[in-house]
């Protein structure tokens, strides 16, 4: 069946519409079939009806003030007509032209319709509200909201799977289409079910949950759905509520079967992953397996920062096939700081990874799992360095204690531009640690410190230099703690492995194929904060990489640099000089 003419979404559907594809309309909800009491017509309704006239015609105005509990008697419950709407039978409907039901049908006509569903439900440019002077959303949420319009006409009765992936860089807006996709999903189409999580339980709470609720006051259906700290569901119904809903999830590994029970068919359902880049795989995973309805429409939108060269989120964005994928450059939003971002480009370069990231929506270029580069590294083990450009500074040990059975202890000499050795031992514990850094000592003539982690099997090693007699100052390295330099490093340990990498600009460190190999083998991305974050020992080895414990080694013999050293004048007092007499 077709609508009658080419205005046909007025009449709460868009042109031709498969035979029993269900959509939110005021009879195939059930609305009102348990929530809502027989009572007696709105006063202006009632006057009208005595008269003889049309009824008032729908208006925002007039839509936001509806208080729908008990005003309107609810329709016969054997009255099911399936969309399309039966014309001959729509005169039996109780709500035809009230506000009501033509706030029904105009969510109805919105089903395929993301973009106009967003134009319409919501006070743009209003004076008094928050879009005051707005005239609605940003090109690149356009585009998106259209493309997944034309995905769901397309699909028609069979349904469909739309997979999105937004790279972009900071300020875009990319929350308020989460809210705006949320809203237009559950209200649009009956029984809709779906999860929202994003890369940590504060961004769901603070950031991707708290947007919904700003838009949900403003949305103008507002009352037909409750928002709680978790959910959004529909109104007044307990059983409808378990089936017509749409949670936030934090994510967990040891949790992920909350991904997977995400069946829905014949319907519809919505899964969102907000700042999806830091988002584990095995959500991923267990979320793919999950969407597999037939005759379903099913939307995996997926959004954030490029911050981390590997996962799925960099996967799909670099190697997608059956994923629609879109960057976003900060500078094409109208609303963004474009005198921020110019200040940004001048101190950072405009092909800084900083700029990239946080500006172009572009993942570093740094590769697939290379904080510090190959040639970086080549040219490193090639360079001889001449006795002066090197011997004036003081020498700097550091060791790395080994923390499993497989890897290994490394001590580290290092002077200034030059990486004198380093000493890889198998199977010490911290006290035969302790006895060969003296022996070292001891040989290499004066040493100014000796920085070690002192975290684990660190501790041993702590206990027992501290024992020990006539050793150079002990630096114990914390790595986690925060870093010297925290607007660009997560923490110690990713400062210092910058420090490392702008040492080997320069520097020379010994031919060692192992020593190379770890260099170049850790991941690293950005935090929510932009700071740079390593991957850590524990995710590259679960990855099937080795652990990078000379590299480390190496990377704790800036730690020396990075310490506030204060200088003390000491304040002497003057002698007074005494006079001696001699005398016989």
């Amino acid at each position: 069946m077709t609508g009658p003419g080419p205005n046909n979404h007025k009449q709460g559907w868009h042109g031709p519409r498969p035979e029993g594809f269900r959509t939110l309309n005021r009879w195939s909800a059930g609305l009102w079939k348990k929530h809502i009491e027989p009572g007696p017509a709105p006063d202006e309704m009632r006057l009208l009806a005595m008269r003889g006239a049309e009824p008032v015609r729908m208006n925002r105005g007039n839509l936001r003030n509806i208080n729908v509990a008990g005003t309107i008697k609810p329709p016969d419950p054997l009255l099911t007509i399936e969309v399309p709407v039966d014309q001959t039978r729509r005169s039996s409907d109780p709500y035809a032209g009230s506000q009501v039901g033509e706030l029904l049908d105009k969510l109805a006509s919105y089903h395929d319709d993301f973009a106009g569903f967003v134009r319409w439900a919501f006070p743009w440019g209003e004076p008094g509200t928050m879009l005051e002077g707005m005239t609605g959303p940003e090109q690149w949420q356009l585009e998106q909201q259209e493309r997944i319009g034309k995905a769901i006409r397309e699909g028609g009765a069979e349904g469909c799977v739309i997979e999105e992936d937004v790279a972009s860089g900071h300020g875009i807006g990319k929350s308020a289409e989460v809210s705006w996709a949320i809203l237009w999903a559950i209200s649009t189409s009956a029984d809709t079910r779906g999860v929202v999580t994003a890369n940590t339980d504060t961004q769901l709470r603070t950031k991707t949950w708290a947007e919904l609720g700003k838009w949900y006051q403003l949305f103008i259906a507002k009352q037909l759905f409750t928002l709680t700290a978790t959910a959004i569901f529909i109104a007044g119904d307990p059983d409808r509520q378990k089936t017509w809903r749409i949670d936030q999830i934090p994510w967990s590994k040891e949790r992920s079967e909350a991904f997977a029970g995400l069946h829905n068919q014949g319907k519809r359902i919505i899964v969102i992953f907000d700042e999806a880049s830091a988002i584990d795989d095995l959500i991923w995973d267990v979320t793919e397996g999950a969407l597999t309805d037939a005759k379903t429409q099913i939307l995996w939108l997926r959004y954030g920062n490029p911050t981390k060269t590997s996962g799925r989120f960099f996967k799909n964005c670099t190697q997608g096939k059956r994923n629609t994928y879109v960057r976003v450059d900060s500078r094409t939003v109208s609303f963004t700081n474009k005198a921020q971002i110019a200040a940004w480009v001048e101190e950072y370069g405009e092909d800084s990874d900083f700029v990239r990231v946080r500006v172009k929506g572009e993942f570093p270029r740094a590769g697939y799992a290379n904080f510090i580069s190959p040639e970086l590294v080549g040219r490193a083990r090639r360079r001889r360095l001449l006795l002066l450009m090197y011997q004036a500074h003081p020498k700097i040990l550091a060791v790395d204690p080994a923390r499993f059975g497989d890897d290994f202890s490394v001590i580290t000499l290092r002077q200034g531009l030059k990486v004198h050795f380093q000493v890889a031992l198998s199977g010490f514990d911290g006290v035969d640690l302790a006895s060969r850094i003296f022996e070292i000592v001891r040989k290499e003539g004066p040493i100014s410190c000796i920085a070690y982690d002192a975290i684990g099997n660190g501790a041993d090693l702590d206990s027992a230099l501290r024992r020990m007699q006539g050793l150079p100052a002990l630096i114990p390295v914390t790595w986690g703690v925060p870093a010297k330099d925290d607007k660009q490093y997560f923490n110690q340990r990713s400062e210092c492995w910058g420090k490392m990498r702008d040492f080997l600009e320069n520097g020379q460190i010994p031919d060692d194929d192992g020593l190379a190999e770890e260099l170049i083998s850790l991941d690293y991305g950005y935090d929510a904060k932009f700071r740079i974050q390593l991957q850590s020992k524990k995710d590259l080895k679960k990855a099937g990489g080795k652990s990078p414990d000379k590299a480390d080694s190496l990377a704790l013999s800036f730690v020396p640099d990075l310490i506030d050293r204060k200088v003390t004048i000491a304040r002497v007092k003057p002698v007074p000089r005494r006079t001696v007499v001699w005398s016989r």
